[in-house]
């Protein structure tokens, strides 16, 4: 079977999952490619925007849920899939299926599947298109399209939110989080190990993810000094100018503390296994990433898109959105000073109502590709 998982360039949440997906595919000895939507379609303009807009919001959270909260509506559906319908734009996604005639599509991002569906019944090609909601708890009111074969989800609160908003039922379906197998082979090794592996100190560590664009500030840091503490603190993620040179600031003002910035790693699932607890933007992946080795994670900068993450830890306290670093130091200090805490949470992430596998998600995938065509 041939498939193609088409991604937006809008930073990484949406390309994890599209890589995870092919991986297991190609692995099983089926055909899987990934590209970018709009390199697909032929849009370089939509490319470059949805890249640095992207950017730019992620330097300015409270900007960034004004403005996609104003977006985030049935006529921003309209003009994108208009704008998908042009004939420039059909023509180009024309002459890639007739290269690489994929025999199902799954969009990681909801673009993909506001344009896909219509365009693929504007030329006359009969193919099931997916959607697979990268923001795991919730997808945009913009993205519901009655015309996707499916929409998938990882969680409960994801599938409930989505037919809430509009969504057909019968086109929703929970599915399997699809880790990358770096993640799924992570070694089975203890804390102390992992960190003598990193070059970590062995003592209580705060893990902050900056993300792909590396974007923080060192508030936490200070807020932790002023309290007396000097935990081990290791930042990881692409470092932006600005980020590395607050951090930069606060080590001449306090070179005692322990802190560690090896920048992107290839190697999170030992840095998560290292640390006792994740802090940061921390988006879908990070997020799930975190819950599958049962690390706490405190999401500090709560984007739009990822607002009903509080839903889901309401419902199974397993970490928190916090964006005053007070509380956020005070959440640490507690479990610092009470190590029960973490074994409670550790039990509570065993128990989550939430699946992790590439493999079972590529087999249903293949199962929804074949029903389809079994009734077309």
């Amino acid at each position: 079977m041939r498939g193609a998982m088409l991604y937006v360039n809008a930073g990484k949440g949406h390309y994890t999952p599209a890589i995870a997906l092919a991986e297991s595919f190609n692995n099983a000895g089926h055909s899987a490619i990934v590209e970018d939507l709009f390199v697909v379609v032929g849009a370089p303009f939509w490319e470059w925007f949805c890249k640095y807009d992207w950017r730019f919001l992620l330097h300015h959270p409270h900007l960034e849920g004004v403005c996609h909260k104003f977006t985030d509506n049935r006529l921003s559906t309209v003009l994108i899939r208009n704008q998908g319908l042009t004939e420039s734009h059909l023509s180009n996604l024309k002459r890639w299926y007739d290269k690489h005639t994929p025999d199902f599509i799954v969009s990681t991002n909801f673009i993909g599947g506001i344009i896909l569906p219509a365009a693929f019944k504007k030329l006359g090609i009969s193919i099931p298109v997916f959607q697979y909601a990268a923001d795991v708890f919730d997808t945009p009111l913009s993205g519901v399209n009655k015309n996707l074969t499916k929409m998938y989800l990882p969680t409960e609160v994801g599938c409930r939110n989505a037919i809430r908003k509009g969504q057909p039922e019968e086109t929703v379906s929970i599915c399997p989080f699809p880790l990358q197998s770096y993640i799924k082979n992570t070694p089975n090794i203890t804390q102390k190990e992992a960190r003598a592996k990193l070059g970590l100190k062995d003592k209580f560590t705060v893990l902050f993810a900056l993300g792909g664009e590396g974007i923080g500030h060192p508030g936490f840091l200070y807020k932790m000094v002023e309290r007396g503490y000097n935990w081990q603190i290791v930042a990881i993620g692409g470092m932006s100018k600005t980020t590395n040179a607050a951090f930069d600031k606060f080590c001449k003002e306090y070179p005692y503390v322990d802190f560690v910035r090896p920048g992107f790693v290839n190697n999170v699932n030992e840095y998560l296994i290292a640390s006792d607890i994740q802090i940061g933007k921390a988006g879908a992946n990070a997020l799930m990433e975190s819950i599958y080795l049962h690390r706490p994670c405190i999401i500090s900068d709560l984007l739009y898109a990822a607002r009903a993450t509080r839903e889901f830890f309401a419902e199974n306290e397993v970490g928190w959105c916090e964006g005053r670093v007070s509380k956020q130091v005070s959440i640490v200090e507690s479990y610092f000073n009470n190590s029960s805490l973490l074994n409670d949470m550790a039990t509570r992430y065993a128990n989550l109502p939430v699946e992790f596998s590439s493999d079972k998600f590529m087999l249903q995938i293949i199962k929804d590709t074949e029903e389809y065509y079994s009734q077309h």
